[in-house]
């Protein structure tokens, strides 16, 4: 899983907010079993309103 996944949660986020839908607490959560790119979690890493789900966290938690 990579940025242009995260890119298309963000792109839903601000659909649903042009839609009047309160979207200012929102969490953009991606979940991957392949694993996930060293960029998506760099961004992550400097968004707290993003949250990086794999195998491990998933079965063990944080």
């Amino acid at each position: 899983m990579g940025v242009g996944h995260l890119e298309r949660l963000r792109h839903i986020r601000a659909l649903l907010t042009t839609r009047g839908i309160a979207t200012e607490v929102t969490r953009l959560h991606c979940f991957s079993g392949a694993g996930l790119t060293d960029e998506l979690h760099h961004r992550a890493k400097n968004d707290p309103s993003i949250r990086l789900i794999d195998l491990t966290r998933l079965h063990h938690g944080e």
